[in-house]
């Protein structure tokens, strides 16, 4: 009896050719919403809202009327995309410093289901998008005038950028969009292809930040998300229920302080209580006149160099080689301060590096505005209905001490006290522990028999969950591998079918002892994997081990073998969730350079240079830039007597600083000291 469980799959979706539509077909106009003259859409443009970005929408009283408005923390997509971002560098960061016995502790359950949840939107790969297709629209414009005032990005990949005017030619991988005053970047086209124009001009828009879901367009139902570049604007007031109104306001700042597409940015604040972020990017001010002063004092003479041209010009060319980093006040001042009205309006044509979004009405002194209505929030002028992204103070305080978590040093192990004779002391050799099957895990994720060969999986969800097995032994149960391989719940028979494919796929290549499976059979939530199913980390965690203690070239015998294991970062090319978000990736990061580092001392006492450059090397395709190895090579280098090589990997380790983004960190004291002691003898 087989134990098979048969699945329908279906396949990908057949590729929508855009045709026009006959006037029936046109999508309903939403309840509410002023119905105004619309070209034909394109079949394909418009999807329903993704899971990812949509936020659940709770109704705010407004007078005879409910404003939607979403309150989840997965709505706001350049937060997420951005705090991300910043957990990984200051992670690098972290990881550098580590020595020999360092160790990353379990992190709190609260923080992996933080960490989970942002990398299971996919919101970097969207961020990385937008960004490039804004540089690639905006070297596109420069020199006709034109700029960018906002942009839909499609659940699909498509990106629509709503000029200034109509009559801008669309070039290169940009088509015209069936309004004269849009361009249209086609989900086919690739983030590869938008490289060559994006890396001709600097990010024209740095204050863009996400609004929220599109849910009409001209009074027609549409969908994706809505990106609108505040400066374009210059001023921009909210209308909505106060509590609502705090929500976006929240939203805006911290999309803002974190946003991967506006890292040479300023934000002011007023009346907005974010405290949590405050630092070098945000600040806040005691008023609306005082948060405009500071505004001014950061953006210098940039108003009065850039002369008659916008900021978007000046970035999109480079000129001078400067960012023209803009500034963006936010104040949440809901009675305002009527003798400001007028500094407001003259600041309303935007483009001049100031921008400042004000959560009240304004009437004639903002020159774009967010209405709350009754099917969803009126962005003026640009005819779209959103439900607006906004977050609560406990997400925001989870993802602030995600990032802080990720820049704490880690802690150092105490050695253990040796006994009167332990065996990896009084063994002459090194006995590898036995296994039938090895789950590589430094470098790309495979199962290899004994020779060496891959086995192959029918399944992509089978390897993975193998690797997940061999990860969580102590806690390997169904539940868990369930919750861990898949974001959202799955079908019985689609884990069961995953299940059989990767225990027949063990089996098939090296058969099992009788009456064993790789995979074990059990009627409980255990779902073992077999002692001789190791991974390379188990084997090169007991040759560490053993290693230890030993006389260099002992150690240097033990230690090779398991060094030769590492093949790069951990579970490289793989997107799973799983394993940065539990500190797995981290563990597997500090145990290959603390082996690789471990074996570079032994090479070098035993005055073997290309030894150490051999295993140094190892460990730094895991994580360049990493203090302790860098230290070792200019050690090397210096033994040889060779100081051009020191001044080149100090070179490497400030290059590998210099390539992070929000790149703050100086290089390590003890480092510049080893360089300084080096270059001098």
């Amino acid at each position: 009896m087989t134990e098979t469980v048969t699945e329908t799959v279906t396949g990908e979706p057949e590729a929508v050719t855009p045709t026009a539509l006959p006037v029936a077909a046109l999508p309903t106009p939403v309840a509410g919403t002023a119905v105004t003259e619309l070209p034909v859409p394109v079949p394909g443009t418009a999807s329903p809202p993704s899971t990812s970005t949509s936020a659940s929408v709770s109704p705010s009283a407004v007078p005879g009327a409910q404003a939607p408005i979403g309150r989840t923390l997965g709505g706001a997509l350049l937060l997420c995309a951005g705090a991300l971002g910043l957990v990984e560098v200051r992670r690098r960061h972290q990881l550098r410093r580590t020595t020999s016995g360092s160790f990353v502790p379990d992190p709190p359950v609260a923080h992996v289901r933080t960490e989970r949840m942002l990398r299971s939107l996919g919101a970097s790969e969207r961020a990385v998008r937008l960004d490039l297709a804004l540089r690639s629209a905006g070297h596109a414009l420069s020199g006709t005038g034109g700029f960018v005032q906002a942009a839909i990005l499609s659940d699909a990949g498509d990106v629509t950028v709503l000029l200034d005017r109509p009559g801008h030619v669309p070039p290169g991988v940009w088509t015209a969009d069936r309004r004269a005053d849009r361009w249209l970047l086609a989900a086919e086209v690739s983030t590869d292809q938008l490289v060559d124009t994006a890396r001709l001009a600097g990010q024209p828009c740095p204050a863009v930040v996400h609004v929220g879901v599109l849910v009409a367009d001209g009074g027609y139902e549409a969908s994706g998300d809505v990106f609108v570049d505040l400066e374009a604007f210059g001023v921009l007031s909210i209308d909505g229920p106060a509590d609502d109104t705090d929500a976006v306001l929240h939203s805006f700042a911290a999309s803002l302080a974190m946003s991967p597409v506006g890292e040479d940015l300023h934000v002011v604040t007023h009346d907005v209580d974010m405290a949590p972020l405050t630092g070098a990017r945000l600040v806040s001010a005691d008023d609306l006149d005082a948060a405009l002063d500071l505004a001014v004092s950061f953006i210098g003479s940039t108003p009065t160099v850039a002369g008659s041209r916008r900021t978007f010009e000046l970035r999109s060319r480079g000129i001078g080689g400067e960012a023209w980093e803009p500034v963006v006040v936010l104040s949440g001042g809901h009675a305002g301060d009527p003798s400001l009205d007028g500094e407001l309006t003259a600041l309303a044509s935007g483009g001049r590096g100031i921008a400042v979004v004000v959560g009240r009405p304004l009437d004639d002194a903002a020159a774009a505005s967010l209405v709350a209505g009754p099917a969803g929030w009126h962005l003026r002028p640009l005819d779209l209905v959103v439900i607006p992204a906004g977050i609560t103070t406990g997400d925001l305080e989870a993802v602030v001490d995600l990032v802080t978590d990720a820049d704490s040093p880690l802690p150092v192990a105490s050695p253990a006290e040796p006994g009167p004779c332990e065996p990896r002391l009084c063994e002459p050799g090194f006995v590898e522990p036995g296994w039938a099957l090895m789950v590589r895990l430094l470098g790309g994720v495979r199962v290899v028999d004994p020779a060496g060969q891959a086995v192959r999986f029918e399944r992509g969800k089978a390897l993975e969950l193998v690797a997940w097995l061999a990860t969580h032994r102590t806690r390997s149960t169904r539940a868990s591998a369930r919750a861990a391989l898949w974001d959202l719940d799955v079908r019985d028979a689609t884990f069961a079918n995953v299940v059989s494919d990767a225990r027949r796929a063990l089996a098939r290549a090296v058969p099992p002892a009788d009456g064993d499976e790789w995979i074990g059979r059990t009627l409980t939530e255990h779902l073992p994997l077999h002692a001789l199913v190791v991974t390379d980390a188990d084997l090169l965690r007991a040759r560490l081990d053993a290693a230890r203690g030993r006389p260099a070239h002992e150690a240097v015998a033990i230690l090779e073998p398991g060094v030769a294991l590492i093949d790069g970062l951990p579970f490289s090319g793989g997107d799973h969730l799983w394993t940065d978000a539990e500190g797995i990736t981290s563990s597997l990061i500090v145990l290959a350079t603390s082996a690789a580092a471990e074996l570079a001392r032994h090479h070098l006492a035993l005055g073997d240079i290309d030894g150490v450059f051999r295993s140094t090397g190892r460990g730094l395709a895991v994580l360049g830039g990493h203090e302790e190895l860098i230290g070792l090579r200019m050690r090397a280098h210096a033994m040889r007597g060779n100081l051009a090589g020191v001044r080149h990997e100090w070179a490497f380790y400030e290059r590998a600083l210099d390539a992070d983004p929000w790149s703050t960190s100086d290089p390590s004291p003890s480092l510049v000291t080893l360089r300084k002691e080096l270059l001098s003898s």
